[in-house]
């Protein structure tokens, strides 16, 4: 069969892709994930949307993943008039956290902001095209100077890259919508704003306590998996101990490019996704990646490199926003997305050299490499991952290798949780009481499906049981 793209698209759904035949058009392009974001629509619309995509999942016969983006802790202005405000460089401007303020004080959504700044900090407003400078706190009043001025809107966002926030990771409204979430079988959460590994620590615990609430948990032997998202200036001081605590990561550019400065953000996706091979944990650049093609047929020279570039640093997915969301050309922003990743990993550019680069202490790394190398050497068709646990699966992908690597799971869940990681191809198996029954079933799945044909080597890898919780510890050459 023809080989697949390795590095997967998630695409925000909204009012351009909320139809059932552009979703199938969507999936049929080259779609992985479907994000639903939770900063806009109630709950009825979102649960519609699910229905939809899990019917164009089944039409299609492909495992789409649902990725809920929680709102976070986005800190806002208030109300405005309809035409906004004028703020003049080099004029005083006073934000307030009083409740029901009027201008010329502009009200904010956070109502300790006053206790977290100080004179110095900067504010940036509306994604940084505004920007002013705290020159005195007093009570509630923060008054500032303005140092880029222009026409402030009701509701833009407000960020403080010289500040850490005492606001709550996990708002009220993302409480009730996570609690939505479960009972609606979502795949995965996006946490937004995280500063810190206890964030990633305190959702799970919430998560596991709504999952023993609700029946929804009884379908699926996978949990819910956390995405943290980058995209405060905390976090990349705290990269590592985040990347630990999460089950993957999203580089949210927008917010991060706000928070630092635009030159850094190129720097520090490649250091992340870098950092999360290593610790096999799957990562999605997202932002702007073909924003143009929100208004126009074809992208731009440069968002072109700019997805081709994610896909040589090796990303297991890159993300479209606005562009599958509100844009005028949802299916063709996905066919372009696809062709771009499979013009680049054609390249020699694409390949990886892993060795020295991994801590082979650790034996299912060393024997996820080495399958890597075989698989290459002697031609094998495909890489069997012989466990049912999806972090063998993404353990055998941080390697990247050339050949496609399939990943068996009981549950409909872990069938799409598996298909955000890079080069994985996930299948349903019945569970087997045995590692030589799983690779039976498995070989089966592969001849009835084309993949080989008698005489084909694959790669198996395996852990001493069919168990979930097997680890990895074997390699052999199988001729099917």
């Amino acid at each position: 069969m023809k080989q697949r793209k390795r590095t997967k698209i998630v695409c925000t759904i909204g009012p351009s892709s909320n139809d059932l035949v552009i979703l199938k058009k969507m999936i049929q392009a080259g779609m992985n994930v479907a994000r639903l974001n939770f900063s806009h629509g109630e709950h009825k619309n979102h649960a519609e949307l699910i229905q939809l995509i899990r019917r164009a999942s089944e039409e299609t016969n492909e495992p789409i993943a649902i990725l809920q983006d929680l709102q976070g802790p986005k800190v806002r202005v208030g109300e405005l008039p309809n035409d906004g405000i004028a703020l003049e460089t080099g004029k005083l401007v006073v934000f307030s956290t009083e409740k029901n303020v009027s201008l010329p004080k502009i009200g904010l959504t956070y109502d300790a902001l006053h206790n977290d700044v100080q004179p110095g900090d900067r504010l940036l407003l509306d994604d940084g095209l505004l920007e002013v400078k705290i020159v005195s706190v007093a009570g509630l009043d923060i008054q500032c100077e303005v140092m880029t001025g222009g026409t402030l809107f009701s509701h833009k966002g407000l960020n403080l890259p010289t500040a850490t926030l005492g606001i709550p990771a996990i708002t009220e409204k993302d409480k009730k919508d996570m609690r939505f979430g479960i009972l609606q079988g979502v795949d995965l959460v996006a946490l937004s704003f995280v500063r810190n590994a206890q964030e990633i620590r305190d959702l799970r615990c919430l998560i596991e306590s709504f999952e023993e609430e609700s029946v929804e948990k009884s379908k699926y032997h996978s949990s819910i998996q956390i995405i943290a998202k980058i995209e405060k200036h905390e976090a990349v001081k705290n990269i590592d101990e985040i990347i630990e605590a999460a089950d993957g990561i999203m580089i949210a550019r927008g917010d991060l490019g706000i928070e630092m400065p635009a030159e850094e953000v190129p720097l520090i996706q490649k250091v992340v996704i870098d950092k999360c091979r290593k610790k096999a944990k799957p990562v999605i650049v997202a932002t702007q990646m073909l924003d143009s093609m929100i208004r126009n047929p074809r992208p731009t020279r440069a968002e072109v490199s700019d997805v081709a570039n994610a896909v040589i640093d090796h990303t297991d997915a890159v993300m479209l926003s606005g562009e599958s969301a509100t844009g005028k050309f949802p299916v063709e922003t996905v066919e372009t997305m696809s062709r771009i990743i499979h013009e680049t990993e054609e390249s020699r550019f694409d390949d990886v050299t892993t060795a020295g680069q991994f801590n082979h202490e650790d034996a299912g790394l060393a024997i996820s490499e080495l399958a890597n190398f075989l698989a290459r050497d002697i031609k094998a068709k495909l890489i069997l991952v012989a466990s049912i646990s999806d972090r063998a699966g993404q353990i055998v992908s941080c390697y990247r290798p050339e050949r496609p690597i399939f990943v068996p799971t009981l549950d409909d869940r872990g069938l799409r949780q598996s298909n955000l990681s890079w080069g994985v191809q996930p299948f349903m198996l019945p569970k087997c009481s045995t590692t030589e029954e799983l690779i039976d079933h498995s070989i089966g799945f592969f001849k009835k499906t084309k993949w080989v044909k008698s005489g084909d080597k694959i790669i198996v890898v395996a852990g001493e049981s069919a168990d979930i919780s097997s680890k990895v510890n074997s390699i052999e050459i199988r001729e099917v």
